[in-house]
């Protein structure tokens, strides 16, 4: 991920409603999933997911909130900002983080009774007297906090900090995760491929056996300079509709092919000489190649193979053809005018077999001999 102190975060809300379909609510609890599956972060991971989630809780509804809410609560490297945000937030969305996060200090939670009255300061007064505080953490003076277990046994963080573990996001979340990945902008989509690798074992993919073979041809379109040629081969390869291909292939940011291509196992050396040739936009943009060759280095490949699989299986473009429909009253009636005829040379010869005289069948319903 780009490394700023201002990401640039301008067009999230047009990001959010395109195709006049708000994934905003969809987006936090996505990213949310993604963040907690890691037991720590670097600072620039933190800073990244702070700034995106503050933007996007400002226009979702309460019921999000409160999911986000209940994920963080009880998650140690939950980021402070966010935490604080959400323990002033409406009282079903508080309630958890008041009653479980770790991260809220005594310091302030005399300041959010302050801030927001009795109903809060009774849910902070129901907390157990386990829950380590941040305080706690930084000067190690509370046993519990010094020994590592901040939570019982069993808790979602107490899972989480145990040596190796990592839990794993959901089905639901990695059916949407590749549509998300495609409607989200280049910030949003690098959070996503920092946090998703790394965080479970991934079966090889059915792709993976052609998969030498297709790098080739598809390094012989991108030198030939022939996108459509590309697209096909990529299609083939990976199994995916020729919509969602030359999606992949002609996004001007890049990262959708980048994924396409880790998922392929494709050298680094052939990805360069695909973004070179492939696409003059991306190729004659020094600073686009070696970004995009940085973020190729570092992502993980069972992150790029489960967007790819998420892509496959979980996208709108798997709907379903209607079964045929005839479009006029004449092709309906022509229709059924070949079936009786069939029907009757069937009933003609059956009957002709047993009297052994020739039979005609009638004429078809609806139709004139002669001229017309």
């Amino acid at each position: 991920m780009r490394s700023t102190a201002n990401p640039n975060l301008e067009g999230l809300d047009d990001l959010a409603r395109r195709n006049g379909v708000d994934i905003r609510p969809t987006l936090v609890r996505v990213l949310t999933d993604l963040y907690v599956q890691k037991p720590l972060h670097t600072a620039e991971e933190e800073q990244h997911y702070t700034e995106l989630v503050l933007r996007l809780i400002e226009g979702v509804d309460l019921s999000t909130r409160a999911i986000v809410a209940s994920k963080l609560a009880d998650y140690p490297a939950a980021p402070l900002k966010i935490v604080q945000r959400l323990a002033r937030d409406a009282p079903e969305v508080a309630d958890p983080i008041l009653r479980h996060s770790p991260r809220l200090s005594s310091a302030e939670l005399l300041a959010i009774i302050a801030e927001c009255g009795p109903r809060y300061a009774s849910v902070i007064a129901e907390r157990r007297p386990g829950t380590c505080t941040s305080a706690a953490l930084n000067d190690g003076t509370d046993d519990q906090c010094a020994s590592g277990t901040l939570l019982p046994a069993g808790t979602t963080a107490a899972r989480t900090l145990a040596p190796g573990a990592m839990s794993a996001s959901g089905p639901e979340t990695d059916i949407r995760l590749g549509e998300l990945f495609l409607a989200a902008g280049s910030e949003e989509r690098r959070l996503i491929l920092a946090n998703l690798g790394g965080g479970r074992t991934v079966p090889a993919p059915p792709w993976m056996a052609g998969a030498a073979d297709a790098v080739r041809r598809l390094e012989a379109a991108a030198l030939g300079r022939s996108p459509d040629t590309f697209i096909a081969e990529l299609e083939a390869a990976l199994g995916l509709p020729e919509e969602l291909a030359r999606r992949l292939v002609t996004d001007p940011s890049g990262e959708p092919l980048l994924v396409a291509a880790k998922a392929l196992a494709t050298p680094p050396d052939v990805f360069l000489r695909v973004l070179l040739f492939l696409d003059p936009a991306i190729g004659q943009s020094v600073d686009r190649v070696f970004d995009l060759s940085r973020l190729y280095d570092q992502l993980a490949p069972d992150a790029a193979v489960r967007l790819v699989a998420s892509l496959r299986d979980g996208g709108s473009w798997r709907r379903r053809t209607p079964a045929y429909q005839p479009v006029h009253f004449t092709e309906e009636n022509d229709r059924v005018g070949r079936a009786a005829i069939e029907a009757a040379r069937r009933h003609a010869g059956s009957a002709a077999a047993g009297s052994g005289h020739d039979a005609r069948p009638p004429a078809a319903p609806g139709r004139r001999h002669g001229t017309t």
